[in-house]
């Protein structure tokens, strides 16, 4: 063999050795890039889904507040009319949205103990609660306020 033959083999083995080397650190390259965008969606994926929480727990304690003052004014305001408290509605509303509110399936809770007591008087022809029970399902609702606020205090 001759020495040009030696020298073209050798360039040929070292191009592909080189071709090899930069197709496994494209590979490598490429993979850790993915790795890298993945990690950032992820990250923008949990902040998105943080503030979409946020917002809807915000909103649902808002509502709750909303109705708590819709059912004191028809149950113990100056001009109660039991016929004008929207317990049903009330009720249902609570039972759509009793995770944003506690953030989790309580087993008891000042608000729902007052709705669920407040529907059963209405049904029934019974009582309504006493007012402490208002008190205390309004007490949680504005601690769960203050919780809610606190958090976006913090967070900036």
């Amino acid at each position: 063999m001759s020495d040009e033959a030696v020298v073209a083999l050798a360039a040929v083995v070292v191009s592909g050795v080189v071709g090899v080397a930069t197709l496994w650190f494209n590979f490598w390259n490429s993979s850790r890039e993915r790795e890298h965008r993945l990690a950032e969606r992820e990250q923008d994926n949990r902040e998105l889904y943080r503030r979409t929480m946020f917002e809807k727990r915000l909103e649902a304690i808002q509502e709750a507040k909303r109705w708590l003052n819709r059912l004191w004014e028809g149950m113990y305001g100056p001009d109660a009319d039991d016929r004008g408290v929207p317990i049903g509605q009330a009720v249902d509303w609570y039972d759509k949205n009793v995770v944003s509110i506690h953030i989790e399936l309580p087993d008891k809770s000042p608000l729902g103990t007052f709705l669920y007591d407040t529907e059963w008087a209405m049904a029934q022809g019974g009582e309504w609660p006493k007012v402490e029970a208002w008190r205390k399902a309004n007490e949680f609702i504005l601690q769960a306020a203050r919780e809610v606020l606190k958090g976006l205090t913090e967070a900036h």
